[in-house]
């Protein structure tokens, strides 16, 4: 069965230089290698994980025009769950201010900026087996603390946001032709970038072979890369480790956005295709956490 994704919502926080950032601020060093690698500005809300996902849940049933009658399951993707952030009893009323009241809660939190990945394929999993007809996607994160914001090891800044998406067997835009994930828990043990690096390379050559294979497409095709927004040079790193041209990887939105936990993907995605996309093209998201990835081939019409 043939799935798509519609409705593509998103929204973040206030921008504010990474330099107001306190542990950034204190090392100068770190400051100057941070804007390096193409980071200037974060995000910092004011609103609650569970507020940001109402507004982009709103917007996504807004623009898919999906009665909530007909949606299935209310998946939410998010690591603040962790943090004690959002609370069950949150997503409950969440889903009947919505008229969810008949859609099946499912978190998805284990994964951590690959949770949207994680989840996407999951949701394309259940609808394409005919298990459901829509998910109601959506994946929300804020910091608690400012030491959170800053991820050391791969010199990137994390911002508040969230994003929401339908994926459905309603005929859309978007095709989800394929998911894949793989997990590759040695490098959370490596003592080395080296090591790193050739562990994320042999992964992601494999998980990309097996995605496009599922979706019977080749690298040749592939348009566009999308991934999350670490920053630049891992943005290259991640797409030619995926065996393809780190040419082809969308860096628009790293200045301005910093890394939105989980909800790059989707923000990327619709900036993209905001900017004019053209028609007919293979798009390939790879969304990814440290040693968790999760790669989709979307054709755009």
């Amino acid at each position: 069965m043939r799935v798509f994704m519609t409705g593509i919502a998103h929204t973040t926080g206030a921008p504010r230089p990474i330099t107001g950032i306190e542990p950034i601020a204190a090392e100068p060093g770190l400051l100057d290698a941070l804007r390096e690698v193409g980071l200037s500005t974060y995000r910092h809300a004011r609103d609650s994980p569970i507020d940001m996902a109402a507004t982009c849940i709103a917007e996504t049933l807004e623009h898919s025009r999906m009665p909530a009658s007909e949606i299935d399951i209310l998946m939410l993707a998010s690591s603040t769950i962790g943090f004690g952030q959002i609370e069950n009893t949150e997503l409950l009323q969440l889903s009947e201010r919505f008229g969810l009241a008949h859609a099946t809660p499912i978190g998805v939190s284990a994964a951590e900026c690959a949770n949207f990945g994680t989840a996407l394929h999951l949701a394309r999993t259940l609808v394409a087996s005919g298990e459901a007809r829509s998910v109601l996607l959506v994946t929300t994160d804020a910091c608690t603390t400012p030491e959170q914001r800053l991820l050391r090891q791969v010199n990137s800044v994390v911002s508040d946001g969230a994003a929401a998406c339908l994926v459905t067997t309603e005929p859309a835009r978007i095709e989800i032709l394929a998911t894949a994930t793989a997990t590759n828990q040695l490098i959370r043990a490596a003592t080395t970038p080296d090591t790193i690096a050739a562990l994320t390379r042999r992964t992601l050559i494999g998980l990309a072979d097996e995605v496009l294979l599922r979706a019977n497409i080749d690298r040749a095709q592939v348009r566009q890369v999308i991934t999350n927004n670490i920053n630049t040079e891992a943005l290259r790193f991640m797409t030619l480790s995926a065996g393809l041209d780190h040419n082809l990887c969308y860096l628009d939105n790293v200045a301005e956005f910093a890394h939105v936990h989980s909800a790059d993907n989707l923000l990327n995605l619709q900036s993209y295709l905001e900017d004019g996309a053209a028609p007919d093209q293979i798009v390939l998201t790879i969304s990814h956490a440290f040693g968790t990835w999760a790669l989709a081939p979307l054709r755009i019409r």
